[in-house]
C-alpha cells in the first residue's frame, strides 16, 4: 500500500507539468520568434522584482521542474534528485506568493509533496525501481 501512495504523491507530478509547466514553456517560445531578450518573458521579471538573483537562469530553471522535471518525477525517474529540485523551487514560489499578497497554498501543498518523495524515493511502481532491479541482477557467465 505504501508503494501505491508514493505513486499517488508521483502524479502531483503530472499535474503540475500539465497544469503550469506547459504553460511555462509556451512562454518562451515567442522570444525565439521575436526576438525578445529572456530577461523580459516568462518568470524572469517576477524573479527580478523579488530580488533573487541571475533571474534568467532561475526562470529556466523553474520552467524546467515545472514541465519536463515533473512529467519524468511523474513516472518515478530521478525522483529524489527532482523532488529535491522541485521542492526548492516551490520554496522559492511560497515566499514570492507570501510576499506578493497571493495565494500560497498550492505551492506550499506542492513543497510538501516535493519533500515527501525526496524523502521517500519513487516506490516500486517507478522507473527508478525498474533500473534499479535491472542493476541489480547478478550477471550470468555462460562458460
Amino acid at each position: 500500500m505504501l508503494d501505491l501512495g508514493l505513486l499517488a504523491l508521483r502524479s502531483a507530478g503530472f499535474l503540475l507539468a500539465f497544469t503550469f509547466g506547459i504553460q511555462k514553456i509556451g512562454w518562451y517560445v515567442a522570444p525565439f520568434h521575436s526576438n525578445a531578450p529572456f530577461a523580459s518573458v516568462g518568470l524572469a521579471p517576477l524573479i527580478s522584482k523579488m530580488g533573487f538573483p541571475a533571474s534568467v537562469i532561475l526562470a529556466l530553471w523553474i520552467t524546467f521542474n515545472e514541465s519536463i522535471g515533473a512529467f519524468l518525477l511523474g513516472c518515478g525517474l530521478g525522483t529524489r534528485i527532482l523532488a529535491i529540485s522541485s521542492a526548492l523551487g516551490m520554496i522559492g514560489a511560497l515566499y514570492t506568493s507570501v510576499q506578493l499578497g497571493e495565494d500560497w497554498l498550492r505551492a506550499a501543498l506542492y513543497l510538501i509533496v516535493f519533500i515527501a518523495l525526496s524523502l521517500t524515493g519513487a516506490g516500486k511502481f517507478s522507473i527508478d525501481r525498474l533500473l534499479h532491479m535491472k542493476k541489480a541482477k547478478p550477471i550470468s557467465s555462460d562458460v
